[in-house]
Order: structure tokens, then C-alpha cells, then sequence
């Protein structure tokens, strides 16, 4: 399968790194699902693979290319399952144009029954900065996220430590201050380390621990599943405890470049392929340790 058989559909093509992904074809679910008969006869006709995004997603997409096209229709999600999620589910299981369904976490995977397929990123994202203004950088959405980020802002900064954050009060790109992804990437670039502040329930790989594998910014979570990824490690990321003094050693520490056969197993073209050619065994070799599986997930 050719990469330009391929079509990826999120909530929105310029969300994240996909205005970055040349190889594939990325268009919005908005886009499919209020297209005319005619067009999408002419676009849909050449697709072999079509995986849509969970956030965003509407079984009714599904259903409303599924008469143009004889591409396989997958359904990944992206995100730790909240009650949104089951219920995006349930109406996905019953939807006849879904060929397949796929969760990032492996562990939530397993717990639900689905296939599991890694996240993904790309390095057509550029090059890190080697010359950075600041000691860490926080940007996401609140989510619930706020109070503890601001508490670890005052540690951080009573150790000497330089910070720049970016709370958006909402989810999505509609809001004031939302940053388009080229322009948060330059404050990322710009920093020595990236804070993660998992949701509750969280923790599964996040779209901040590969903005640090890519990037080579030192990654600042609490992510305790983190040590089972084989993506981890410890000269590259500092996990948060009661005890912080050791944070601004290991800031100062170069950062040590992933292996690049894990930044190949990520990229965006070779998790595509996983959906046509599935191999579990790939992801103990390259994605996390045996040992990951002997946990609960926190469904």
C-alpha cells in the first residue's frame, strides 16, 4: 500500500502536527460529512485505508463515505477513555461501515477488547532549537490540570528554574489564545524541558512525551507507566515527586537522542501501515516492555 492510498480524518486538518504530514491525505470529518455525492465518488475512489480520529468522530462519517468507497474504515482513539468515550464507542460497535476499531493505550486495549495500535508523531515536525529561553514550558488545556501546574510552578521557580505556560481555559481551537500548533512548537523548541500533567486516570503515551522524544526536550511527568515504554529514559525524563532538587541537574544534563528505529516505529507512515499489515509482537519490540501488560489499566 502506497502512503497516498492512505486517509487520515481528525476533528480538524490543521489541529496538532497534521499540516506537517505530506505522505497521506488529511481531511476533516466535518469536511466528508457534509461533502456532495459527487465529490466524494471523485475523492474517496482511490483510498485503501481511511482512519478517523475519535475526537471529532461521529458514526454518521462513517456511514456517509461508506457507499464511496471500498477502503478498509478505521475507528483509533486517541484519548484515555471518559464517559464521552464510551458512549463513542458503543454507537462505533454498532455501526456496520466501521471495519475496525483501535485504542493507543495498550493497556485500555486489552480491558476493552480492542486492537491496540501506538500513537504517532513525525519528525517533519523540525529540528529542535539548541538555544532555548527558558527552563520548562506548559501548554495545554486546564481540563482540571490548573492548580497543579500553577503549585508546580512556585517549586519550580523557588529552585531558580525559568518557566513559560499557556493554560487555555477550553478544549478545542475555537477559543481566544489557542495557539496554532507551528507557533506552540516554537515554545517548545525554545525550552530546555516540557511539563506533562496527566489527567486523572491517564496513562497512556502522550502527544507531550513524543513533542520530547522528537524535539529532544527533557520531559518533566508523573507518568508512573512511563519506565515499562522502551522510548524511556532517565538522563531524558524526570518524574515528579515529593523531592525536586535534583530537577535542575538533570535540566542541565544534554539531552541523549532516541534510537532511531523507536522515532521510526512513531512515525506517522509506519503506524499507518500497522492497520493493514498487524503485527502484535511489534510493539514488545518496540513500543513498551512485557511487563507493561502485568498492570491494570485505570478503566
Amino acid at each position: 500500500m502506497k502512503n497516498s492510498d492512505v486517509l487520515i480524518v481528525p476533528k480538524d486538518r490543521s489541529l496538532y502536527f497534521f499540516p506537517a504530514i505530506s505522505e497521506m491525505s488529511v481531511c476533516s470529518g466535518k469536511e466528508l460529512l457534509t461533502a456532495s455525492n459527487d465529490y466524494l465518488r471523485h475523492y474517496l475512489k482511490e483510498f485503501q485505508l481511511i482512519i478517523f480520529l475519535d475526537y471529532g468522530f461521529e458514526p454518521a462519517m462513517a456511514e456517509r463515505i461508506r457507499p464511496f468507497t471500498k477502503a478498509k474504515i478505521v475507528l483509533f482513539f486517541w484519548n484515555h477513555f471518559k464517559l464521552e468515550h464510551y458512549r463513542k464507542l458503543n454507537a462505533a460497535q454498532k455501526e456496520p461501515a466501521i471495519d475496525e476499531i483501535y485504542h493507543f493505550d495498550p493497556l485500555e486495549a486489552r480491558d476493552l477488547g480492542l486492537k491496540h495500535n501506538s500513537s504517532f508523531y513525525t519528525q517533519s515536525v523540525g529540528e529542535p532549537f539548541h538555544d532555548t529561553d527558558y527552563d520548562i514550558f506548559f501548554g495545554a488545556n486546564d481540563n482540571g490540570r490548573r492548580e497543579q501546574a500553577m503549585a508546580l510552578k512556585d517549586r519550580f521557580e523557588s529552585l531558580g528554574l525559568s518557566t513559560f505556560y499557556h493554560i487555555l481555559p477550553k478544549r478545542g481551537n475555537e477559543q481566544d489564545g489557542y495557539l496554532p500548533y507551528s507557533d506552540y512548537l516554537k515554545l517548545v523548541k525554545s525550552s530546555k524541558g516540557i511539563l506533562e500533567i496527566l489527567r486523572s486516570g491517564q496513562y497512556g503515551v502522550t502527544l507531550r512525551t513524543f513533542e520530547s522524544l522528537y524535539l529532544q526536550k527533557k520531559l518533566v511527568t508523573a507518568n508512573e507507566m512511563l519506565p515499562f515504554y522502551r522510548m524511556y529514559n532517565p538522563r531524558n525524563v524526570f518524574m515528579i515527586g515529593p523531592d525536586l532538587s535534583q530537577l535542575t541537574a538533570f535540566l542541565n544534563i544534554p539531552y541523549q537522542p532516541a534510537d532511531q528505529a523507536i522515532l521510526d516505529f512513531f512515525e506517522a507512515k509506519n503506524w499507518v501501515n500497522r492497520f493493514i499489515d498487524y503485527d502484535p509482537q511489534l510493539f514488545e519490540e518496540f513500543e513498551y516492555y512485557p511487563e507493561l501488560m502485568k498492570h491494570e489499566s485505570a478503566l
